[in-house]
C-alpha cells in the first residue's frame, strides 16, 4: 500500500471515528512526535555542545547565512549546476 493510499484511508477513518478514538490517536501520535524530538544520545549531545563552544570561542570558522548562500551560488556557477 502506498503512503498516499494509507493517508487517504486514515483520513476516511478519521471522518467517521468517534471523538474518543480521535483523541486517543492524537495522544498516541503527539507523544511519539515529542519522543522523537529528544532522541539524541550522550555522544551526539557532547559533540554538538563541543561544536557550539568552538563556534562561540572562534576556534572553528563559521559563516553567516549570506556567506553560505554566496558560496553555494559560486559552486553552482563553477560547476554549471
Amino acid at each position: 500500500m502506498t503512503i498516499g493510499a494509507v493517508k487517504n484511508e486514515l483520513h476516511e477513518y478519521m471522518e467517521h471515528a468517534s471523538q474518543s478514538k480521535i483523541m486517543a490517536m492524537y495522544t498516541l501520535l503527539h507523544e511519539e512526535s515529542n519522543e522523537q524530538e529528544l532522541l539524541y544520545d550522550e555522544a551526539t549531545l557532547s559533540m554538538l555542545e563541543k561544536r557550539f563552544e568552538n563556534m562561540i570561542s572562534g576556534v572553528n570558522k563559521t559563516l553567516t547565512l549570506e556567506q553560505t548562500i554566496d558560496n553555494i551560488r559560486q559552486y553552482r556557477k563553477q560547476y554549471g549546476i
